[in-house]
């Protein structure tokens, strides 16, 4: 026969102290759920620093076109005032050589006009002794692409009389239009047109 102490102890070792889960549920491992949350912040980041680049190409982009119109309008406007100031050049006692400077700063029309100065008026240019300068004291691009560009400028022109030298010199203030084209890497003058000033 059993003892009751017997039967208590053989009691409590066949009777379980955790209650078994049901056999539906499942505990995710902490370990797994740490990874999950790993790459999806992995994820985040790649698409913030994909973002972020994109940005930072277009803005590089953008600064690129910047820099490279400033400088093209840096070179129209060197151009143009040193055609201008050609332009508005001559020397009495050398007209012929006037009139080939004002032929190398231009084209198309303008230039075959210069080139067509005719006897009659080049003796003319002679027989009034003067001797011009001009300066442009200010220009600025008002319309420009690669190989076109439209200037105004503000030009100083300096009238000596040559058969006074010691008489003082006359300015004169004129405000000219330009257009200018690009012809074998070279700014030249297409047009030269004087514009009236408003003074209202």
């Amino acid at each position: 026969m059993t003892s009751v102490e017997e039967q208590d102890i053989k009691s409590e070792e066949s009777t379980p102290l955790v209650e078994p889960a049901e056999p539906d549920a499942v505990v995710e491992p902490v370990e797994t759920r740490g990874r999950g949350v790993e790459w999806a912040v992995l994820v985040i980041a790649a698409l913030i620093l994909a973002a972020g680049l994109v940005s930072w190409l277009k803005a590089g982009d953008h600064d690129a076109k910047a820099v490279e119109l400033a400088e093209l309008r840096d070179t129209v406007l060197i151009s143009a005032r040193a055609n201008i100031e050609t332009m508005n050049t001559l020397d009495y006692r050398d007209v012929p050589g006037g009139l080939e400077k004002w032929q190398d700063v231009s084209t198309g029309t303008l230039k075959d006009q210069i080139a067509g100065t005719d006897e009659e008026t080049r003796a003319l240019m002679k027989d009034q002794g003067k001797v011009s300068s001009g300066k442009v004291v200010d220009a600025a691009v008002i319309d420009l692409t690669p190989s076109t560009a439209t200037v105004i400028a503000s030009v100083e022109v300096t009238v000596r009389d040559g058969a006074d030298p010691d008489a003082a010199p006359t300015v004169k203030r004129n405000r000219f239009a330009a257009d200018l084209v690009k012809v074998g890497g070279t700014w030249l003058l297409e047009t030269l047109d004087q514009v009236a000033v408003d003074l209202s």
